[in-house]
């Protein structure tokens, strides 16, 4: 069976505006791989899931949520700058990019174990 491989679709040009600011503001960094987090965002959303687990150190499902640290970390790297549309267009593409990010790194370890 061969693999089936999808080029990736054209970003929306709001998605676009969002990946040049991002890319700009050193919180993602183009690879031959696509984009990756830097250190800079990680950092901030490792802030972030600190500030929010002082109201509650024992996070249920729903604290897992990687949309609420994500939100919060953009929020404060964007203090009233960017409007609510911008802020969500980065927020999705941050996800993105972590979700690729995680699914290939669980994809090349399973690879191994044959």
């Amino acid at each position: 069976m061969s693999k089936i491989t999808r080029s990736p679709r054209p970003l929306r040009p709001s998605r676009q505006r969002a990946l040049r600011q991002l890319t700009k503001d050193k919180l993602l960094a183009i690879t031959s791989e696509g984009p990756r987090t830097t250190a800079r965002w990680q950092a901030a959303v490792l802030r972030a899931v600190g500030e929010l687990m002082q109201y509650d150190p024992s996070p249920g499902e729903q604290e897992q949520d990687l949309r609420i640290p994500f939100a919060k970390a953009l929020h404060e790297i964007y203090p009233e700058q960017k409007s609510d549309a911008e802020l969500t267009d980065m927020l999705l593409l941050m996800l993105e990019v972590e979700t690729t990010s995680l699914l290939g790194a669980r994809a090349q370890a399973g690879a191994g174990q044959h």
